[in-house]
């Protein structure tokens, strides 16, 4: 699996740097000023599309291969909600942002059932409810980076590796 992340990310990574990849960045910063430049906004937004697609069907084939089976119930409404609050988190409109999102609300998630482990002495109704917990803290988590890092953690890496690359003579 980590290397068909790595393969798709390299893909995707180097996709961006084509023509295609700077009118998709065109259309996603402004699309009437790409439109005003001469780019063919349909065009390429279902060329967008279309990459998607492939790339969740790649992933999808991926992930039938661990499940030998498929039924409505492995794809619940919640799980939406997860996936655009990894991208909230991570940074929308980034490459590196769903990675960072991945990492940042598996590390939390792993962190607070460590924590809650020892509070479940004290506690036993908090072991019987940590899906309520692991909720909470999501969409607290959501909040808090929408009302003070907006932009997500990839903006934060990409300003930190500016100011090492700019560090003796930083403006």
């Amino acid at each position: 699996m980590v290397a068909l992340v790595v393969l798709c990310t390299a893909g995707m990574a180097n996709l961006l740097r084509t023509r295609v990849g700077r009118a998709w960045i065109a259309i996603r910063d402004n699309d009437i000023a790409a439109e005003a430049m001469g780019v063919n906004i349909v065009r390429y937004k279902l060329l967008a599309f279309f990459v998607a697609g492939v790339l969740g069907g790649i992933a999808g084939a991926f992930w039938i291969t661990s499940l030998f089976f498929v039924s409505p119930e492995h794809f619940q409404f919640g799980w939406s909600l997860w996936l655009v609050g990894v991208v909230l988190i991570g940074g929308a409109g980034n490459l590196h942002g769903t990675i960072f999102g991945a990492m940042f609300v598996s590390l939390v998630l792993e962190g607070l059932k460590f924590a809650i482990i020892p509070l479940s002495d004290v506690f036993p109704a908090l072991q019987e409810r940590f899906l309520y917990v692991k909720e909470a803290a999501f969409g607290l988590a959501i909040v808090l980076f929408l009302l003070y890092e907006p932009k997500g953690l990839a903006y934060r890496w990409q300003q930190i590796k500016n100011y090492f690359n700019l560090w003796p003579f930083s403006y």
